[in-house]
């Protein structure tokens, strides 16, 4: 049975999914202990999930053996959960080649793996050097991934680094304990190596602890036989895997539904925990209002009123926030919004082109002056944006299949799918780039699921979108 400690807004949700899949949860949270009468354990975790930064989804590390289990249950559960899995592995550890040094700042580039790079602070090294290497366990992400010297092996309990010295983790606050670590440390701490005590030390006996260090020991050998036996770039020992997953509309959706089922819920629970920090606790306060019997009518009368306060209104300037399948935002806009009806949420924006060029997949030229007209529905599946010369004579439509919409204080958001149809001035219709969202598929960015949801928004689109627009047109 695996272990996964989870934190974060989706916390209840994703904890109810695990358990459900036989993992055994962690070092859970005084929350997630009360709603699913959980014990308290400080036993290690083999997964670690929590928020992202802007809350759009969660960061998963995990073992690499337990990435397709991890894929398999989110896919299974969330039809349009986006899995970008960072190529690096952090605290892995590589015989890596210096392909290019950088005196002025210091740094030099080393290949890990083929055509994989990561960033080392040195430049006293020259191109073609060997060096083992590490990626920073603390500082991630990113094109090229943050290089040390300094290995460290990890294990659950404790953690072999090159230093002669025994240090103990601050949350293990009892002396008596850690008086017992320093000393044993110090009994079992190899020659040219030092020990550092995890908080899970305080949750095993004697023995497992040393059993640990003897099996670091034997890690340790193993990387160092492999460095003297392969041909960089290679990697020598594994570490964890980095998934970043992406939680559209669709998915926080369902999200609400498996959250529910544990504890009063309103509608948008995970979209407006993410909107800002005033309606995150605004809905904190809707929900323990829930709790103690207040009427659900009018906490959400209510939730709903602060929401519309916070929406943009007609004449505002709003971003269009187009975040590709690999993670990349592009901000498209401004935009001035001509049309908002919150209540069947949808929206009609006016961008002026003002930068020449060739609209793409439509082929025909891009002139400062040309405007477009994008027209949208909240939790719709598709943006259709129509281009037009500065005359108002019709250039071209391109329709963008994505993740339903969702709007926020100044932005649409969504995740484009990269699929998208096209009708060009002559009225020629064309499909673009679903070669794309196949090759997503094989990477196991996107589900099955999805992949085939597309398929029937692309029909959708050419049976009833396509003859709106050449009418309109003619």
């Amino acid at each position: 049975m695996y272990r996964v400690r989870i934190r974060g807004i989706y916390a209840t949700a994703l904890t109810k999914i695990f358990l459900d899949e036989n993992f055994e949860i962690v070092q859970p949270s005084v929350v997630i202990e009360e709603r699913f009468d959980l014990p308290f354990s400080l036993k290690p975790y083999d997964v670690d999930i929590y928020d992202r930064t802007d809350k759009q989804g969660v960061s998963i590390l995990c073992l690499p053996e337990i990435k397709p289990s991890i894929a398999s249950i989110l896919h299974g559960r969330l039809l349009d959960a986006i899995i970008r899995c960072w190529k690096p592995q952090v605290g892995g550890i590589y015989k890596g080649i210096v392909r290019e040094v950088d005196k002025s700042r210091g740094i030099c580039y080393v290949e890990i793996e083929p055509d994989v790079f990561g960033i080392l602070k040195s430049s006293n090294v020259s191109v073609g050097d060997e060096l083992i290497v590490q990626v920073d366990r603390e500082r991630f992400r990113g094109r090229h991934a943050l290089l040390s010297t300094d290995i460290k092996i990890v294990g659950n309990y404790a953690i072999l680094i090159p230093k002669e010295t025994i240090k103990i983790s601050r949350k293990i606050r009892d002396p008596d304990k850690r008086l017992f670590l320093v000393k044993l440390g110090q009994e079992l701490r190899p020659r040219g190596w030092g020990i550092i005590w995890r908080t899970a030390a305080l949750s095993v006996s004697e023995e497992d602890l040393k059993s640990e260090i003897l099996k670091l020991l034997d890690r340790c050998k193993l990387f160092i036989s492999r460095a003297s036996n392969v041909n960089g770039p290679a990697i020598l020992m594994d570490g964890l895997v980095f998934l970043d997953v992406e939680f559209p509309s669709e998915s926080k959706k369902i999200l609400d539904t498996i959250r529910s089922e544990v504890t009063p819920t309103v509608p948008g629970h995970h979209y407006l925990k993410s909107f800002n920090t005033e309606l995150s606790a605004l809905v904190d306060m809707a929900e323990s209002l829930l709790r103690k019997g207040s009427s659900r009518e009018e906490v959400l009368s209510r939730l709903n009123q602060l929401l519309s306060i916070n929406l943009p209104q007609e004449g505002d300037d709003i971003v269009i926030k187009h975040v590709k399948l690999n993670g990349k935002t592009i901000n498209i806009g401004p935009a001035r919004i001509e049309h908002f009806n919150q209540s069947d949420g949808t929206i009609v924006l006016r961008r002026n082109i003002v930068s020449p060029g060739v609209y793409d997949g439509l082929n025909v030229v891009k002139s400062p002056g040309d405007y477009a007209i994008t027209r949208a529905k909240i939790g719709e599946w598709f943006l259709e944006t129509r281009y037009f010369s500065c005359e108002g004579k019709f250039k071209g439509a391109y329709i963008n299949i994505n993740t339903p919409i969702e709007i926020y204080s100044n932005f649409i958001r969504y995740v484009d799918l990269e699929v998208d149809v096209c009708v060009d001035y002559k009225d020629n219709v064309s499909v673009l780039d679903r070669d794309k969202l196949c090759e997503a598929l094989k990477m196991n960015m996107v589900s099955k699921s999805l992949f085939e949801k597309v398929d029937e928004i692309i029909k959708h689109i050419l049976d009833e979108r396509i003859p709106v627009i050449l009418e309109a047109k003619n």
